[in-house]
C-alpha cells in the first residue's frame, strides 16, 4: 500500500516518485518484476543436468536426512545430517538442494550453542571457518541454480525453489551480521544492508512476496530518502501550521 502524501506543492510526478520509495508495487527495479511469471517456467526440466526422475529419488533421500533433525536436535545428530549431505554433494556436485539444506544445518549446528541473547556472529563458538562455509554453500546452489545463458532467463520451478530459499536465507544472515555490527569481508552496515536489499530482490524474482517487501525496508538509499522526504514534508506541515 503507498503512503498518503500530505496536500503540499509536491507535482504529481514527484508524488509518484516518493509512493515509489515506500511502496514495493511500484518500485521500477527487478523487485517489481517478481510477479513476472516469465522469470519461471513451468515446462522447463526442474535440473538442466540431472534426470527429473534422479532428481526425485534425491529429493526424496534430501527429505529423509533433513527430517532426522530438528530444533531440539544435538550438535551429534546435526553432525551426522551434515555427513550424510556431504556424501550426497560428492556424489551428485551439481545438486543445488543438497547444499541448501548443509547449509541450515551448519547454521543450526551453530546456533546450538549459542544463549538467548547471541546470533551466530556474536559468539565466540562460530569459527570464522564455519561461518564462511555457510555462505560458501549458499552461493554454490545460487550459482547451481541460475539459468546458464542468461541471468535473465526463466527457470524451473525446482530452480525457482532453490534460488529463492539460498537468497533469502543469505540475505537474512546479512542483516544478522548487522544487528550485531559485524563486518563480513571488510564490508559494513550500509554495504551489507545493500547486499541483503539485493538478496531479497533476487528472491522475490523468483517468487518469495515476503521478500519483495522486505527488499525495499532493506534498501539504504530508499531509507536515506525516505528520511528525508518524511522530514521535509513535518517541516512543511509544521510552517503550516505556524
Amino acid at each position: 500500500m503507498a503512503i498518503d502524501v500530505p496536500d503540499t506543492t509536491l507535482s504529481a510526478n514527484d508524488t509518484r516518485i516518493l509512493n515509489a520509495l515506500f511502496d514495493p508495487e511500484t518500485l521500477p527495479s527487478s523487485v517489481a518484476k517478481s510477479k513476472d511469471a516469465a522469470a519461471i517456467n513451468a515446462s522447463l526440466p526442474p535440473h538442466p543436468s540431472i534426470s527429473p526422475a534422479q532428481i526425485s529419488d534425491l529429493e526424496k533421500q534430501q527429505n529423509e536426512i533433513v527430517q532426522q533433525v530438528s530444533s531440539r536436535s544435538n550438535t551429534e545428530a546435526i553432525n551426522a545430517a551434515i555427513a550424510q549431505l556431504d556424501e550426497a554433494i560428492s556424489n551428485w556436485p551439481n545438486y543445488p538442494s543438497a547444499y541448501v539444506n548443509r547449509a541450515m544445518l551448519r547454521r543450526m549446528k551453530i546456533e546450538a550453542s549459542l544463549q538467548d541473547d547471541q546470533t551466530i556472529f556474536s559468539s565466540s563458538l562460530s569459527p570464522p571457518s564455519e561461518i564462511e562455509a555457510l555462505f560458501t554453500d549458499l552461493a554454490r546452489a545460487i550459482h547451481l541454480s541460475l539459468p546458464a545463458s542468461s541471468l535473465t532467463a526463466p527457470v524451473s520451478p525446482y530452480q525457482a525453489r532453490i534460488l529463492r530459499t539460498a537468497y533469502s536465507h543469505r540475505a537474512y544472515l546479512y542483516l544478522k551480521a548487522v544487528e550485531t555490527g559485524t563486518q563480513l569481508k571488510g564490508l559494513g552496515k550500509s554495504e551489507l544492508e545493500e547486499l541483503a536489499s539485493r538478496d531479497f530482490a533476487a528472491a522475490a524474482r523468483y517468487g518469495d512476496e515476503v521478500a519483495r517487501e522486505m527488499s525495499v525496508r532493506t534498501n539504504p538509499y530508499a531509507k536515506m530518502c525516505g528520511a528525508i522526504v518524511r522530514n521535509a514534508l513535518r517541516e512543511e506541515r509544521e510552517g503550516d501550521g505556524a
